[in-house]
C-alpha cells in the first residue's frame, strides 16, 4: 500500500506554488503612491522647470536671452510646459517690455527737453580752426612782400600827424572834426526862423471856443461813485487836473445880474469841481445846446457865450464850504447861460445867469430869436464893456447839426 501510494504521488503533477496575501497595509500605500505619481509634473517638464528658474528682469538687456529661450521653447513644443511655466514665462516677458519702455521714455523725453540748436550756432568741422588759421595765413603772406611798401608810409603818416603838444594847444583829432554837423549858411538860417514864426506855437491859436470844448470834453469823463474810495479818488484827481488845465490861476465865476463872486480863486474852484466830479457819479454830463463866439483881434480877449445843461449835477450844500465835507444837495439838472472869456490862452473869468426861458432848449429859436432875448442882450452888454465892443459874432445852433455814429 505504502509502494502504491509512492508511484500514484510520482505520476500525479506538480502545482504551481500558492501565493501569499500581502496585508492590506502595504497594498493601500502603493496605490498611494501611484496617485501621487499620476498627480505629479511629467519627467520632462520638471527638468525643465529645473533647467529654466524664473528671475526677475534685471535689465532691458537681457530681453533677447528670454526671447530666444522663448523661441526655443517653442521650436521644441511649448506643450512639454505646464500652465504654471507658461504664466511665468509671460510674466518675465511683461516686466522686461515695461522696464525698456521705461528707458525709452526717459531718452525720448531728455530729446524733448533739449533746444533746437539754430543754424547760424551749428558750424562745420574745423569752421574755427579755419577762422583761426586765416589771420595767420594772411599776416604771414603780407610779411614778405608788404613789409617794404608800408615802411614809406609809416613816415609819411608819421610826420603829417600832429605831436601831443600841439593837440593840447586846441586842436581836434579828424574824427571829432567829422562828427561836428555843417553849420548852415545864413540865409538858411533866417529862412528857418521865419518858417518857425509863420507856424507858431499850437498854444498861441487858443481861443474861448477851443478852451470851452477842451474842458466839457474832460467834465464829461465818467467816473462811478459806487466803487471804494481808494480806487475812485485817483481817478477824481486825476480828471480834475486834466480839467483845470484849461483855467487860469487867477479863475473867478461871478454871478452877472447882481456882479457878486461865486468863486473868487483857483483853489475854491477846484474844491467845488472835486466835489462834483467825486459826488455826480457817471450820469454827470454837461451839453452845449447854442453858442455865441465874439472873436477879436490877437491882442484882445475873446468870448464865448454858451446855453448848457448840466444833467446829474451835485454840489455842496449853500452856506458849506464847497468841498462837500458838510453836506451835498441832492442830484438835478440844471439850464445855464455861461460867459467864457479867454486872455492869454486860459479862461480866466466865467459869468452866470440861470436860463430861465429855456431857450437854449428850444431847437427853433435861432439866432434873430436869441439876440432879442433879455439873457443876450445883458451878456453882449457885459461883452461891450469888458472889450470896449462887441466886435464879429457867430452863432452856431447845435440842435440843427447833424451828428454821425
Amino acid at each position: 500500500a505504502i509502494l502504491a501510494q509512492g508511484s500514484a504521488s510520482r505520476a500525479r503533477p506538480r502545482s504551481a506554488p500558492r501565493s501569499v496575501p500581502m496585508p492590506t497595509s502595504r497594498r493601500r500605500s502603493r496605490s498611494q503612491r501611484g496617485r501621487r505619481k499620476a498627480r505629479s509634473p511629467s519627467p520632462s517638464a520638471s527638468s525643465s522647470s529645473q533647467k529654466r528658474p524664473v528671475k526677475p528682469p534685471a535689465a532691458p538687456a537681457r530681453k533677447k536671452v528670454v526671447k530666444t529661450a522663448a523661441v526655443s521653447e517653442g521650436e521644441d513644443g511649448e506643450e512639454d510646459l505646464s500652465l504654471e511655466a507658461r504664466v511665468a514665462l509671460l510674466e518675465v516677458e511683461n516686466e522686461t517690455l515695461k522696464a525698456e519702455n521705461r528707458e525709452l521714455r526717459k531718452k525720448l523725453v531728455e530729446a524733448l527737453r533739449r533746444p533746437a540748436p539754430s543754424t547760424a550756432d551749428v558750424e562745420p568741422r574745423g569752421g574755427a580752426k579755419e577762422r583761426e588759421d586765416k589771420p595767420e595765413e594772411k599776416k604771414s603772406r603780407r610779411r614778405p612782400q608788404e613789409d617794404a611798401e608800408e615802411a614809406p608810409r609809416r613816415k609819411k603818416d608819421e610826420a603829417a600827424e600832429p605831436s601831443g603838444s600841439a593837440r593840447r594847444g586846441g586842436g581836434e583829432p579828424p574824427a571829432a572834426r567829422a562828427e561836428e554837423p555843417p553849420r548852415r549858411a545864413p540865409r538858411e538860417d533866417a529862412r528857418a526862423q521865419a518858417e518857425a514864426e509863420a507856424v507858431g506855437n499850437p498854444e498861441d491859436d487858443m481861443n474861448a471856443v477851443l478852451l470851452c470844448n477842451a474842458q466839457m470834453e474832460v467834465y464829461n469823463e465818467s467816473i462811478p461813485n459806487n466803487i471804494p474810495p481808494e480806487k475812485r479818488l485817483p481817478m477824481v484827481n486825476a480828471k480834475l487836473d486834466r480839467f483845470m488845465a484849461s483855467f487860469d490861476e487867477k479863475i473867478q465865476i461871478i454871478e452877472l445880474k447882481s456882479g457878486g463872486i461865486i468863486i473868487k480863486d483857483r483853489k475854491t474852484f477846484q474844491m467845488r469841481y472835486s466835489c462834483v466830479f467825486r459826488e455826480s457819479g457817471s450820469k454827470l454830463k454837461g451839453v452845449v445846446n447854442k453858442r455865441f463866439y465874439y472873436d477879436g483881434p490877437s491882442n484882445k480877449p475873446t468870448y464865448a457865450l454858451d446855453f448848457e445843461t448840466h444833467e446829474s449835477l451835485v454840489t455842496a450844500t449853500p452856506g458849506t464850504p464847497p468841498d462837500g465835507k458838510l453836506g451835498v444837495r441832492e442830484a438835478r439838472v440844471e439850464h445855464l447861460a455861461v460867459l467864457y472869456e479867454e486872455k492869454g490862452n486860459k479862461i480866466t473869468r466865467m459869468w452866470l445867469r440861470p436860463d430861465t426861458d429855456k431857450l437854449g432848449l428850444d431847437p427853433m429859436a435861432g439866432e434873430s430869436i436869441m439876440e432879442r432875448s433879455e439873457t443876450v442882450k445883458a451878456f453882449e452888454e457885459k461883452v461891450k464893456e469888458l472889450r470896449g465892443g462887441l466886435g464879429s459874432r457867430i452863432f452856431h445852433n447845435y440842435h440843427q447839426m447833424v451828428t454821425v455814429g
